[in-house]
């Protein structure tokens, strides 16, 4: 039985990546966006104007959930705040450079708050965080899917089910990129 969970801010490539994995694996996919919207634990947040997730109830529906499979891809950035370390072997946590983001969530035509918000996680690396202290350590393995080809992840995700000294976090930085794209600083610095 295996459970890999994919997770990552909105366009580091986790639908490509997880779509891949499961054919090459044949593993069944829960899609956490897609899990919460069908069961009706997501409700609007007037305030800030954003979709909330009912973080207990969707928990306990997930868990049933993944019961019935026993190999599974778990992906979304809800990841490390919907399921319990027992239901991870392997968390990738998948990264890719605010420049290239900032491109994406602009084509996705997001607005200027979830831009920022995203970009400034992905920045700081929450996700990233958030798995680790979920999860632990020995569990993760962080890719920057800026400058690493889907085909390369897919080989080292599959070398690390089995060979765990293939898990490594803390590799990648975008703080330096900020001194050199005042756009991206601007975003961040509101």
């Amino acid at each position: 039985m295996s459970r890999i969970v994919i997770t990552g801010n909105p366009g580091v490539g986790k639908r490509t990546i997880t779509n891949m994995l499961a054919k090459r694996l044949g593993f069944k996919i829960i899609n956490l966006n897609e899990f919460v919207i069908k069961n009706k634990v997501v409700f609007t947040d007037k305030k800030l104007g954003v979709y909330d997730i009912y973080i207990k109830k969707a928990s306990m529906m997930l868990r049933r959930e993944i019961k019935r499979y026993n190999d599974v891809i778990i992906t979304g950035h809800l990841a490390p705040y919907l399921l319990i370390p027992s239901q991870a072997d392997l968390v990738v946590v998948l990264r890719r450079s605010p420049e290239y983001l900032l491109q994406t969530f602009k084509e996705r035509n997001y607005s200027i708050m979830k831009i920022r918000e995203n970009i400034t996680s992905e920045i700081l690396g929450i996700i990233l965080y958030d798995s680790i202290k979920k999860f632990g350590k020995q569990k993760i393995i962080e890719f920057d899917t800026t400058t690493t080809s889907s085909k390369e992840i897919i080989k080292r995700l599959i070398e690390a089910l089995s060979d765990d000294s293939k898990r490594r976090i803390g590799n990648i930085d975008w703080m330096p990129t900020l001194k050199h794209q005042q756009e991206l600083l601007k975003l961040v610095s509101y």
